[in-house]
């Protein structure tokens, strides 16, 4: 940690690390007290059990984590270890461990994504009562505290603790120590909550936790406390990480999903053991919902930010209302019979945008449910090809003198990011039109909604010079895609542009890679610079451009003209009955 941080930090963050670096070395947990309670708890039921055949390849000890399968941690199981890349964690005091290092450890999110153990709610499901009683045993003979890399976060102590209470749920007290060892969780993340180091989903996931055993455990001595705690915490939350318009913090898509499965199991929780709920927590979630719903009626989600997997095991959401908003957090939606495209123009998400993308001004579109230009996705988090998924070239998007939009700051930060400011946003039942900024990149997109052509686009970019210099500027612009059958990506006839369609790759899931392509347009020159696509469903015209600033796509029934002049915009149609012109 530099000096300048130290320095900007808060009495009360100075008071809390501290108290946390001290208690990581000396702090020891106190025997669990127990009280006499009179009170019969409720906790949520985990949603239905997907297949047998998935419980008996569990307790046959073969796993599916993330985007891995069968994967096979050794017999007895391994609690350490990264079956993946073959790499052990160091059985040390959990702060001594890098859990942030590759080379050393792995990726540990393989590991804590086993330690969280939400397969032995499927095994309790399942009713393989002998097999959970035989792995939760031997993970607590494995992971004594403080040893070992699944005491180096709250968050994961956390899903561990609230996968226990599913079991016991189930199960009923399936073992002796289940009290003692759900306390001595509930006493670690009351001790090392995630205030300061992570107040993002880490601090939530944590508080939901501490909530989940203070409600569940009345007969442990600090059960009340912690129930205040954490109910405090989750309402804070709801007002901090829930933005105005409703979209998360982090600006990620997934992790908006994943806070709003906190939230929502967090409420319902409460409302099954009559504890109040506040109007405006019941605000922050139908906000979330209501973004959630505008990102979804494409049929699947637009995959802008960080996407790791984990998920909270909870029952199904409420139902999501219908809705045609066209604007969640930044992102502007386009939407044109079952094609829908995401222009991503929000700002970079909280604290140091750890999740967010070098992405500013990026597409997606998704036709029919099936993603056609995508996002490659996340892949992994600490391993050599983090910086290559989440850069600006692994994007829908503008690439200047080869560099990223920001630069990485280790696996969860960036620098040097800045605001996308949108100049305009037009919308009518013919047409759209997107116009926005990211330092020197400007971006015009135009849909067509109906006319002569069921659905075009138009996407339109300008460079300007960056910094008072002269001297020439090597320009990338990048179409990702899985298959261009329901797309053609039409350059003007006669551009002066290098263009290339080469391999990439694709991450539909935190840990797999599978095929994909990238058509990029290139070019050295002075700025400024201008260049654009037409997005068609079929290749059936002929794309020109007129003038700077002006370009025409000619078809059978007729001709489109797209004039750009200043702020100003021209949109002319012209078929056999005439001409129609719209001005912006």
């Amino acid at each position: 940690m530099n000096l300048a941080r130290l320095f900007r930090m808060s009495p009360d963050e100075l008071r809390t690390r501290a108290r946390q670096a001290l208690s990581k070395r000396w702090a020891r947990p106190p025997a669990c007290k127990l009280i006499a309670s009179s009170a019969s708890p409720s906790f949520p039921a985990p949603p239905p059990l997907d297949s047998p055949d998935a419980a008996a390849t569990l307790q046959q000890r073969r796993f599916d984590l993330l985007g891995y399968q069968d994967l096979d941690f050794g017999s007895p199981i391994d609690w350490h270890y990264d079956p993946v890349h073959q790499k052990r964690a160091p059985r040390q005091p959990w702060h001594k461990i890098p859990f942030l290092d590759f080379d050393q450890v792995g990726d540990h999110k393989i590991i804590w994504e086993l330690n969280r153990h939400q397969h032995l709610v499927t095994l309790a499901q399942a009713g393989f009562r002998d097999e959970v009683l035989a792995q939760w045993t031997h993970w607590q003979a494995e992971n004594p505290y403080p040893i070992g890399i699944n005491w180096a976060s709250s968050l994961e102590v956390a899903f561990r603790a609230l996968s226990w209470l599913w079991v016991r749920s189930l199960l009923g007290d399936f073992h002796p120590d289940l009290i003692s060892a759900l306390h001595l969780h509930g006493w670690y993340i009351e001790r090392f909550p995630s205030t300061y180091f992570s107040p993002n989903t880490h601090l939530l996931g944590e508080a939901v936790a501490l909530f989940s055993i203070g409600v569940m455990c009345p007969q442990i001595a600090e059960a009340a406390g912690w129930q205040a705690r954490g109910w405090q915490i989750i309402l804070q939350q709801a007002q901090t990480q829930v933005r105005p318009g409703g979209f998360h913090f982090e600006q990620s898509v997934y992790y908006h999903v994943y806070a709003r499965d906190f939230f929502e199991f967090a409420r319902n929780l409460a409302a099954r053991n009559a504890i109040a709920i506040p109007p405006a927590f019941d605000g922050a979630i139908e906000k979330m919902n209501d973004a959630l719903a505008a990102l979804s009626r494409a049929g699947r989600f637009p995959n802008f930010g960080d996407d790791d997997g984990g998920r909270v095991i909870a029952p199904l959401p409420r139902p999501l209302a219908p809705t045609t908003a066209q604007t969640v957090g930044g992102i502007y939606i386009m939407s044109s019979g079952d094609s829908h495209l995401f222009i991503n123009a929000g700002p970079p998400g909280a604290l140091t945008a750890g999740h967010t993308h070098a992405d500013a001004l990026s597409i997606q579109l998704i036709t029919g449910g099936r993603p056609v230009l995508i996002d490659p996705g996340t892949f992994c988090y600490v391993c050599p090809e983090r910086d290559r998924f989440r850069g600006t070239a692994a994007h829908n998007t503008l690439q200047l003198d080869g560099a990223d939009q920001a630069q990485p700051a280790g696996p969860f930060a960036w620098t040097n990011l800045s605001e996308t400011v949108v100049d305009l946003w037009y919308t009518s039942p013919a047409f759209d039109l997107f116009a926005g900024r990211h330092k020197s990149h400007q971006r015009w997109v135009f849909c067509l909604k109906s006319g002569l052509n069921a659905t075009l686009w138009l996407v339109r970019d300008l460079v300007t010079e960056p910094r008072p210099s002269t001297g020439s500027h090597r320009l990338a612009i990048h179409w990702h895609y899985l298959d261009l059958h329901d797309l053609v990506i039409l350059a003007p006839q006669d551009h002066t542009w290098t263009e290339s369609d080469e391999r990439w790759d694709w991450s539909p899931v935190y840990g797999r890679k599978e095929p994909a392509w990238v058509l990029r347009f290139t070019r050295e020159t002075a700025l400024p610079a201008e260049f654009a696509v037409m997005l068609v469903p079929r290749n059936h015209g002929v794309f020109t451009q007129t003038a700077p600033g002006s370009y025409e796509y000619k078809e059978p029934q007729g001709s489109h003209q797209f004039i750009f002049t200043g702020d100003r915009f021209t949109y002319r149609v012209t078929t056999a009955v005439g001409v129609t012109e719209h001005h912006l």
